[in-house]
């Protein structure tokens, strides 16, 4: 049992380098681009270890975007745990998609791209049910957050739970994509740092389903 464990041990840590090679290498070159070979080098693995671990360059993909959603799913149950007001919660989750979007880019972009019917299409394997799976579990866990802020007063009883779920991870995704893309430009142009813009950002969205605006 021990030995076999040691065994796994090594596997994932091959499994991980493969990953993070790849990940890097879709961020510089783009998955189209990117082939088994690039991958093979930049990783330091033969082609022929590379398929002991891993189908084809299509399930490496998919494993980089499961890992970033299971970190994604462990920062937003944590924030909204951690935070008792419904408020501080929502910023903590702010801050957990955030750091998503920093620390898994491409899993982000990939989804934010393909969109769940994409990845729907695909759903033949284990690692494409756990990506749909998650994306689910961290919709209900947010549901769950605003149905609190209902019970408690803070959100507005009119909105639905899961609808708004919808709206506000757009936004969130929608505003974190601009200030990746222009945040220098308009941070410069209004005098604030970058933080400063997306807390703006986070009040102007959470604000829309306030009873009391921040």
């Amino acid at each position: 049992m021990e030995r076999m464990s040691k065994k796994e041990a090594v596997a994932a840590l091959h499994r991980e380098r493969i990953m993070e090679a790849t990940e890097k290498l879709f961020l510089e070159k783009g998955y189209a681009q990117t082939t088994i070979d690039d991958i093979s080098k930049a990783a330091e693995y033969s082609r022929r270890t590379l398929y002991t671990y891993y189908e084809s360059k299509e399930d490496i993909l998919h494993h980089i975007i499961e890992k970033g959603l299971r970190s994604l799913k462990a920062d937003i149950e944590n924030a909204v745990n951690d935070n008792a007001g419904f408020v501080e919660a929502y910023r903590a989750v702010c801050r957990a998609k955030s750091c998503y979007r920093k620390e898994y880019p491409y899993s982000f972009e990939t989804l934010k791209r393909s969109g769940t019917a994409e990845i729907e299409r695909l759903a033949d394997s284990d690692t494409v049910k756990n990506i749909l799976c998650l994306g689910m579990e961290i919709n209900a866990i947010l549901e769950s957050l605003i149905m609190r802020g209902q019970k408690s007063g803070e959100v507005r009883k009119d909105i639905v739970p899961m609808l708004t779920v919808y709206i506000l991870s757009t936004s969130l995704d929608s505003l974190l994509a601009l200030v990746e893309i222009n945040g220098k430009f308009i941070c410069a142009q209004n005098g604030m740092t970058e933080d400063e813009f997306l807390d703006y950002g986070f009040r102007q969205i959470i604000n829309s389903i306030l009873d009391v605006r921040i």
